[in-house]
C-alpha cells in the first residue's frame, strides 16, 4: 500500500458491504493489493425506472469498496471490457476510502471518461447511518424503492468522487473528509516532507477538478477514524457538487426590431430549454388566459385586469427520453414549479396546445400582473408538461428547471405598461 493511504480504512459512519452482483462484474481480486480491507468492485446496471416520470434510462456503474492502490488500473480495465454507452453513464461511490494516490488516479480517469459521479450504494442499508438524519426520526422515514440508495463516501473516495463531470449526493448519503496520514507515524524529516509533497498534490488536483481549496480546511479537522461529514452547504461553497442545471438570463431584441424579450437559456442533462418573455399587448379583446384557480375564485362574471400583462414561451428539450412529435398531441396541461414546489398554477392544453418547434416542445403561457409578481419573487422556476395518462406512452409529464432572475423579471415587466 502506498505509503499516504488515507489512515480511515473505514469510515465510523458508514458501511461498506460486498459489491452485490449485477448484470457485470469484475473479475478475481485474489492478488489483492490490499488483502485485509475489501478490495473495491465494479458492476454495470442500466435501469429505465425513472422514464416514466421523466428522467430517461439511466447507466450506472456501482463502485463499492475499499480503494487500493491498484483499483484505478482494475477501474480501468473494467470500462475496457464494459464500455459505457453514454457519455453521461454514472459511477455511483460506496467507499470508506483507501490510497490516495489511487483515488486521484481513478478520478481523472472518471474525468476523463466524461463520467458522472454520485455518492450511493447498490443495496439499501445505510439510512439508519447518516449523520444528518436523527436516530429517533428513522422508523419515520420511506427508503427509496431502486438503486442507487444511500451511500458513503470518505477518505480517498471523496477525491475519486470529484473526477465526475456532474456530481450529486444520494439522499441520506455521507461525503466524509480527514487528514491523511503517513503510514508510518514516528515523525521525521522524510515522513514530513512526504506529507507536504502529498498535500501539494492534493492542492494540484482540487484546482484541476474545478474544486475549492478550502477543501484542505475540512480534511485537517478530523484525524484517524473520525471523520468530517460536511453539510450541502459545505458541498456546493467547495464546488464539490454541481448543480442539475445552468441558466444564462439577459434581454434581447425581438426578431421585427418591435421591443424586447427577457430570454433564459437553460442547460441540464437531457438538453438546452428556453423561456421567452414578453409583453402582453395593451387589452384589444384578447385576455391572458387565466389558470384554474383563479376562475373559480372570480366567478363566471368577474372581467379580466385591464392593464398589460407577461407572456412566457417555454421550450423543452426532451433529449434521449423522448422525442417531441411523438407527444405534443398527448400533452393535457402544464403545471409551474416554482423552487421546487409544484403551485396551483394549473393551465389546461385546450386553452394553449403545445406544438413542436425543432426537436422541442413548446407553449405559450400568459400571466396577469399580480402572477408576475409572485413569479419575481422566486430564485427557481419550472414547467412540467402533463402527458395524458390513457396515452399509450412511456412517460406522464416532462419538466425541466431554471434559475430566475426576479429582479431583471421585474424590471422588465415594468416596460410593458
Amino acid at each position: 500500500m502506498a505509503a499516504f493511504a488515507a489512515v480511515a480504512l473505514i469510515a465510523t459512519t458508514g458501511i461498506v458491504p460486498a459489491a452485490a452482483q449485477s448484470q457485470t462484474n469484475t473479475g478475481d481480486t485474489s492478488a489483492s493489493a490490499c488483502p485485509d480491507q475489501p478490495e473495491m468492485s465494479f458492476s454495470a446496471w442500466s435501469s429505465g425506472l425513472g422514464q416514466r416520470f421523466g428522467q430517461g434510462p439511466r447507466e450506472y456503474i456501482f463502485a463499492d469498496g475499499y480503494i487500493c492502490s491498484d483499483t484505478d488500473k482494475k477501474f480501468e480495465d473494467f470500462l475496457k471490457q464494459n464500455p459505457p454507452k453514454t457519455p453521461s453513464a454514472i459511477v455511483v461511490l460506496n467507499s470508506g476510502g483507501g490510497d490516495l494516490m489511487a483515488g486521484m488516479r481513478m478520478g481523472r480517469v472518471i474525468r476523463k471518461q466524461k463520467l458522472w459521479t454520485q455518492v450511493g450504494s447498490e443495496l439499501p442499508l445505510m439510512i439508519p447511518q447518516n449523520e444528518n438524519i436523527r436516530p429517533d426520526s428513522v422508523p419515520y422515514l420511506s427508503e427509496p424503492a431502486a438503486p442507487p440508495f444511500a451511500g458513503n463516501c470518505a477518505s480517498a473516495c471523496t477525491l475519486t468522487f470529484m473526477g465526475g463531470v456532474n456530481r450529486t449526493i444520494n439522499y441520506a448519503s455521507n461525503y466524509g473528509v480527514h487528514q491523511f496520514e503517513s503510514a508510518d507515524q514516528t515523525p521525521t524529516s522524510q515522513t514530513q516532507s512526504e506529507t507536504e509533497a502529498a498535500a501539494a498534490k492534493v492542492v494540484a488536483y482540487l484546482s484541476e477538478m474545478g474544486v475549492s481549496p478550502n477543501y484542505m480546511v475540512y480534511m485537517v479537522k478530523k484525524t484517524g477514524n473520525d471523520v468530517t461529514n460536511l453539510t450541502t452547504a459545505e458541498l456546493q461553497q467547495l464546488n464539490i457538487v454541481t448543480p442539475r442545471w445552468q441558466t444564462k438570463w439577459q434581454i434581447t431584441p425581438l426578431d421585427d426590431q418591435s421591443g424586447f424579450a427577457l430570454d433564459g437559456v437553460t442547460t441540464d442533462a437531457w438538453g438546452i430549454h428556453d423561456i421567452n418573455f414578453t409583453c402582453i399587448a395593451k387589452p384589444n379583446g384578447v385576455q391572458p388566459v387565466s389558470t384554474t384557480q383563479e376562475n373559480e375564485s372570480a366567478g363566471p362574471t368577474a372581467k379580466a385586469p385591464q392593464t398589460a400583462g407577461v407572456k412566457a414561451t417555454f421550450s423543452l428539450d426532451p433529449g434521449v427520453r423522448a422525442k417531441a412529435p411523438d407527444l405534443v398531441s398527448n400533452v393535457q396541461s402544464y403545471v409551474l414549479q416554482l423552487s421546487g414546489v409544484f403551485v396551483p398554477l394549473v393551465f389546461s392544453a385546450k386553452h394553449t396546445p403545445a406544438a413542436v418547434v425543432g426537436d422541442r416542445l413548446t407553449t405559450t403561457l400568459q400571466f396577469t400582473p399580480g402572477q408576475v409578481q409572485t413569479l419575481e419573487t422566486f430564485p427557481n422556476i419550472g414547467i412540467a408538461f402533463i402527458i395524458n395518462q390513457s396515452a399509450n406512452l412511456p412517460m406522464r409529464l416532462l419538466k425541466f428547471e431554471s434559475s430566475l432572475d426576479g429582479t431583471l423579471l421585474k424590471q422588465f415587466a415594468a416596460t410593458c405598461h
